[in-house]
C-alpha cells in the first residue's frame, strides 16, 4: 500500500457568506483521501491495430486489407489466440479527392482509403512480443497498441477499495486525536476523482501523474521496444467525510 495520501483537516468553519455556508457540512467535519495501490505483474495485454491500403481502385484495396486480415487472423491462431478474443470490425472507406487541399475546380478522385480495425486479447503473453514482431513495420499494417491488464483486476480492485477505506479512517483518526477529538461515522464516501470533490470545497486539485498510464499502455514502433512491462499499476482512492466530535 503507497504512504501518499493527501489529508485535509477542515474544523469549526466560520463562512462569510451563505453562498459558502450552502457548499460545506456547518459542523466540524475532516474530509480525507484514502488510497491504495499495488503494482502486480499482467496476465493479458488487450491489443488493437488498423489494417489500412490506399488505391485508385477501391476493389484493389479492400482485396489489400481482407489478405492481410487473413493473414493476421492466421498469426493470431499460431500463437494460442482464441477466436473468441478477436474482434474484426467493418471495413470503412473513404473517396480522396484534390479538393481535401483546398485545391480549385471539379473535384479529382486521387484514390480510395480503405481500413478495417481490429481487436484481440493476448492471455499468454509470452507469445505476444512474437505477435507483435510479425506486425511491426509490415505494410498494411497500422496504430498496433497494447494495454496491459489482471484477469482478477475486479477481485484485486475490490480488496484496494477496502485498504482505501480503512486508510480513509486511519488518517481521520490521526489527524483528531492530537486535538481531543474523535471521528464519528462516515457522512458522505464518493470514488469520484478527488479534484471534483476537493474543488467543491474550496481545496486544491489533484491529478495523476502520465507516467502511471505509460506502465499499462504501449505503442509499438521498433521491434526492440515490444517487451512486456514486468508490473502494471492499480490503485484505489475513496474520499470521505467524517463528521467530528
Amino acid at each position: 500500500m503507497s504512504d501518499r495520501h493527501l489529508c485535509c483537516l477542515i474544523g469549526l468553519l466560520f463562512c462569510a457568506s451563505e453562498a459558502c455556508a450552502a457548499d460545506i457540512p456547518e459542523y466540524p467535519f475532516v474530509f480525507v483521501v484514502g488510497r491504495a495501490d499495488i503494482d502486480t505483474p499482467p496476465d493479458l495485454a488487450v491489443c488493437s491495430l488498423t489494417l489500412r491500403a490506399i488505391d485508385l481502385d477501391p476493389g484493389k484495396a479492400e482485396s489489400t486489407v481482407d489478405a492481410r486480415l487473413k493473414a493476421v487472423l492466421a498469426t493470431l491462431s499460431t500463437k494460442h489466440v482464441s477466436p473468441g478474443d478477436i474482434e474484426s470490425f467493418s471495413i470503412n472507406k473513404q473517396m480522396l479527392t484534390n479538393n481535401e487541399y483546398g485545391a480549385k475546380g471539379p473535384a479529382v478522385i486521387r484514390g480510395y482509403d480503405v481500413s478495417r480495425a481490429l481487436k484481440f486479447t493476448a492471455r499468454q503473453l509470452d507469445s505476444l512480443p512474437a505477435i507483435e514482431t510479425s506486425m511491426v513495420g509490415e505494410p498494411n499494417i497500422e496504430n498496433i497498441n497494447c494495454r496491459f491488464d489482471r484477469k482478477d483486476r475486479k477481485g484485486i480492485e475490490a480488496d484496494l477499495l477496502t485498504k482505501a477505506l480503512q486508510s480513509a479512517r486511519d488518517q481521520a483518526d490521526k489527524l483528531t486525536q492530537p486535538l481531543g477529538r474523535h471521528v464519528t461515522a462516515a457522512v458522505a464516501i464518493s470514488k469520484s476523482p478527488f479534484d471534483s470533490i476537493a474543488g467543491s470545497l474550496g481545496l486544491g486539485g489533484y491529478s495523476s501523474t502520465s507516467e502511471l498510464t505509460g506502465r499499462m499502455f504501449k505503442k509499438s514502433a521498433e521491434p526492440d521496444v515490444l517487451l512486456v512491462p514486468s508490473t502494471i499499476y492499480i490503485s484505489a482512492s475513496v474520499n470521505v467525510l467524517f463528521k467530528m466530535e
